[in-house]
């Protein structure tokens, strides 16, 4: 990395003179200390938080949301209907990727081919790309998506797919993470560490605007102690997802400044509604079960209610958080005004059980990471006692995040709670509650393999309506169907909250993320 030389006596004196060294430089390298484990370079092998965060420093999207949730141009300029069924995207000149190859509407197709190709995907990028039938180039800078249906949704979609060049088409998860990264994005690849390290340098070549760091480096810091103390010892420069019980102490410390603001994040619970024998449900003692007591919509809603959604809010998260009634927060479009959180009622619950055939309760295993959302495993216990208390015998097992997936995704468990990140009112129940249909890219986080027929109709019908008002009712009374069934039990929206020395400033998207473009200098 060539770094700053340093200024001449002529240059030092012209800058005394008009006091431009008035107040004291802010560094070119910037260090970040995240939860977030990176563990792949492949842009389109897991739709996850990190790769969303961390490979925007390498890669662009064709349009960006902002931290209002507003569509931005990024790679695409501009973008127009040319009917129900087919968009143009006009293309933003000059930009080249890192390897000095022009971006072109080649690449935009090549990524859209790529996509779904990618084996062995965990949470598959094929959900954002199914949509569309077939891409045709108009010419460099102009590409037009036909849709096999009507699907005001695109937009969204599009910020969720990182474009790379028409020459890693045929490029494996492999040769990304052994270092072959070549995007448009603002900073360029140094060196990657698998859950461990990224170093990035600026890419002085970025067709945005010019980034204040020069050097990038984001160290994977999973345990919350250990990144407070990594900020205050000054090895690191800012820090995410604080801990709620740090926050205090660091807003009253002069030294630093904390940012917070909402998320478009649901934690959530799946339960194993498909199978009739599922893993960890047994009877108390042990034995098999005749039937799996969660495939009951009763009992799924008797397990919300026995959550204390309150008591996590305010006591575990410390009012970084809202309690959940849906997807998203009802203040986003498209999310239903009529839905409230389910209150804590365990003479409810219990009436419930009682009714679906249960009155004695089972035995069951919760599955939670333990390393990945702030008080992940305590939440997971707090939840499991409340519901021990409805005569269920219930146990947490917690999983490093790295495996968590990888299992769920294999239906390992029997009932598990995390999280998932929307910018668009359907794309949570799309991703999480719709019937596991790749063909269609539905259902693609749906890792219990819930299936509903009429959902999937109600899916099918708010997914092919164009006009905003008229999708707007549809996605929000499908979203009602969807919690009136207990397809997923939603517990919280997160806040994110950030602390970084007193010198920056952090821009806090409601999308999980944290990477260099959200941190800048304070003045």
């Amino acid at each position: 990395m060539t770094r700053l030389a340093r200024p001449g006596r002529l240059a030092r004196a012209l800058a005394l003179a008009t006091g431009l060294l008035a107040t004291p430089a802010v560094a070119q390298d910037l260090t970040i200390g995240t939860k977030l484990e990176l563990n792949t370079l492949d842009p389109h092998f897991f739709n996850g938080f990190p790769s969303g965060s961390s490979l925007a420093m390498f890669f662009n999207r064709l349009v960006e949301f902002d931290e209002n949730l507003a569509p931005q141009p990024g790679l695409a300029l501009s973008w127009r209907n040319v009917d129900d069924t087919t968009w143009e995207f006009k293309l933003r000149p000059g930009v080249v990727f890192h390897d000095g190859a022009p971006f072109t509407a080649d690449d935009v197709i090549a990524t859209f081919a790529r996509v779904p190709a990618v084996p062995n995907s965990p949470n598959s990028f094929s959900q954002f790309t199914r949509p569309v039938k077939e891409l045709v180039k108009v010419d460099d800078l102009t590409v037009q998506m036909r849709t096999h249906q009507p699907h005001p949704t695109l937009l969204s979609d599009l910020d969720s797919v990182f474009i790379v060049g028409k020459a890693a088409l045929n490029q494996t998860t492999a040769e990304f993470n052994a270092g072959k990264v070549n995007g448009t994005g603002p900073y360029r690849l140094v060196e990657w560490v698998n859950g461990a390290r990224l170093v990035a340098e600026r890419n002085d070549r970025f067709w945005g605007p010019r980034e204040p760091w020069t050097k990038v480096t984001e160290r994977v810091i999973t345990r919350d102690p250990a990144r407070v103390a990594a900020l205050l010892a000054g090895d690191v420069d800012v820090i995410d997802l604080v801990p709620t019980a740090d926050l205090p102490k660091l807003k009253a410390d002069a030294r630093y400044a904390t940012f917070s603001g909402p998320a478009a994040i649901i934690h959530y619970i799946a339960m194993d509604s498909a199978r009739d024998v599922s893993p960890f449900v047994t009877a108390k003692d042990g034995a098999p079960l005749a039937r799996n007591p969660l495939k009951d919509p009763r009992v799924r809603k008797a397990l919300s209610l026995a959550i204390n959604r309150e008591a996590i809010v305010s006591r575990l998260m410390e009012g970084s958080a809202e309690a959940a009634s849906q997807f998203l927060p009802g203040r986003f479009f498209g999310t239903s005004q009529k839905l409230r959180p389910d209150a804590f009622d365990l003479d409810a619950a219990r009436k419930l059980l009682a009714e679906a055939g249960w009155p004695d309760g089972f035995r069951l295993v919760m599955h939670s990471t333990n390393d990945r959302y702030p008080n992940d495993i305590q939440i997971a216990q707090a939840i499991g006692q409340t519901w021990s208390r409805l005569g269920l015998r219930v146990e947490i097992e917690g999983v490093p995040g790295a495996i968590f997936f990888g299992r769920a995704s294999k239906q390992e468990f029997s009932l598990f709670i995390a999280q998932f990140g929307t910018i668009e009112a359907v794309e949570g129940p799309r991703a999480l509650v719709a019937s596991f249909l790749p063909d269609k890219g539905w259902g693609t986080a749906n890792r219990t393999r819930y299936s509903n027929p009429e959902f999937d109709a109600r899916l099918g019908q708010a997914l092919g309506l164009m006009d905003p008002a008229q999708r707007s009712a549809a996605v929000a009374s499908m979203i009602e169907f969807a919690m009136a069934e207990q397809a997923v039990i939603p517990v919280f929206y997160p806040a994110f909250d950030f602390a970084a020395r007193k010198d920056l400033r952090v821009i806090v998207k409601p999308q999980r993320r944290a990477h260099a473009m959200m941190m800048k200098p304070a003045n």
